[in-house]
């Protein structure tokens, strides 16, 4: 049943439109095809049809996807297609200590908050403290905020060694903070440096190398949205192209020389 408060998607019957908004007294939807009193739909369960001007449509309940898609952006985001294949690459699971710099608009923080469960815990670090603000709104939106911690500071002030599972790292400048990201590390942990650039690949390869990080990979994920008309199936006419090369890799504890 959907509560004041609540967010929720409203789907043109066409299914071609989408609207994402909240539910609270005196708020109104407004579109091109009419306007819609948001606190009308308090009371309704999701799935519900509703009248939107002269179109149809149904409240449907927004995945977290929706509400990623749907953010004021403080910064660019990590897309949902590098986000999935981040989070397998870290075996990131319940009880995971996560590491993160920065935390930019809070959307992988967000995911990662939901992922490592009630006994696990994010510690995400940003120099920017207002994006700190912006990132702490969209945490207590979309994700889990009483199982992160926020620092608004540079990641290099953290003196924390051995404690994570595994690392976030998507700053301006990687090489700058790598030895104090996989310092952080327990070993066999596991490290995601976002790059936007392929020199930028090379370099962070290197370095990784230097400080003990093995089974280092590089990964661009291309994906295609399709047209759902089974009558005219064919790719949609825009996609997100490249948004960010991904390196991993995986500490370990160096042999001591005899």
């Amino acid at each position: 049943m959907i509560r004041p408060g609540d967010r929720v998607v409203i789907l043109l019957e066409d299914e071609e439109t989408r609207f994402f908004a909240e539910v609270s007294e005196g708020k109104v939807l407004a579109t091109h095809y009419g306007n819609l009193i948001m606190s009308s739909l308090v009371g309704m369960e999701y799935g519900s049809f509703v009248s939107l001007g002269f179109k149809g449509a149904y409240v449907l309940k927004p995945s977290l996807l929706d509400g990623i898609l749907s953010l004021k952006r403080s910064t660019q985001i990590v897309y949902p297609k590098d986000i999935a294949f981040i989070t397998l690459n870290l075996d990131i699971k319940d009880g995971d200590i996560v590491y993160e710099a920065g935390t930019g608009t809070g959307v992988m923080t967000s995911v990662l908050s939901r992922m490592v469960g009630s006994s696990g815990r994010v510690v995400t670090y940003e120099k920017r403290s207002d994006f700190v603000r912006r990132a702490r709104e969209n945490v207590a939106a979309l994700g889990k905020i009483d199982r992160v911690t926020f620092f608004p500071e540079d990641i290099e002030n953290c003196n924390e060694e051995n404690v994570a599972d595994s690392f976030f790292l998507d700053v301006p400048d990687p090489l700058a903070v790598m030895g104090r990201a996989v310092s952080t590390l327990k070993g066999s942990g596991r490290i995601c440096v976002l790059c936007p650039t392929t020199n930028q690949v090379q370099e962070s390869i290197r370095r990784l190398g230097e400080l003990g990080v093995v089974d280092i990979q590089m990964w661009e994920i291309m994906a295609r949205n399709y047209k759902t008309n089974p009558d005219r199936l064919r790719p949609e006419d825009r996609m997100v192209g490249h948004t960010a090369y991904l390196v991993f890799g995986v500490k370990i504890k160096r042999r001591s020389r005899s």
